[in-house]
């Protein structure tokens, strides 16, 4: 599976983000992560989507590249909110996704969150 790229977009609708929680899931059961690791993946890509889905885009775009491990890149798609919007949570967000996986990268542009990557190491 390494190398492997799995490409997601899903309407920016909180209902959807049990169906990215899974897809995810399913895939870094089959790279061969342990239950907690998986558990830690599902709440950090459910966190992600929360994160992104703050500032009221129309589409979230998922890319999970199977490399050492797997790295998830969330981009949110046709933005229409503010930063004051994302602002609220973003800090706890933040916070909570760093403890969950290895690395995280949370990308601005012009103030409003528009990319989250985040990997964890096999």
């Amino acid at each position: 599976m390494k190398g492997d790229v799995f490409e997601l977009t899903f309407p920016a609708k909180p209902d959807y983000i049990l169906a990215v929680r899974l897809t995810i899931s399913a895939i870094a059961e089959r790279i061969g992560y342990n239950i907690e690791d998986i558990e830690d993946i599902k709440v950090a890509s459910a966190e992600a989507c929360t994160l992104l889905l703050a500032a009221c885009p129309e589409t979230v775009n998922i890319k999970i590249t199977v490399i050492d491990g797997i790295l998830i890149e969330f981009e949110a798609k046709g933005q229409k909110g503010s930063s004051a919007q994302q602002d609220e949570a973003s800090e706890l967000s933040q916070y909570l996704l760093e403890a969950l996986v290895d690395e995280c990268e949370l990308i601005k542009k012009d103030g409003i969150l528009k990319r989250i990557r985040i990997s964890k190491k096999l």
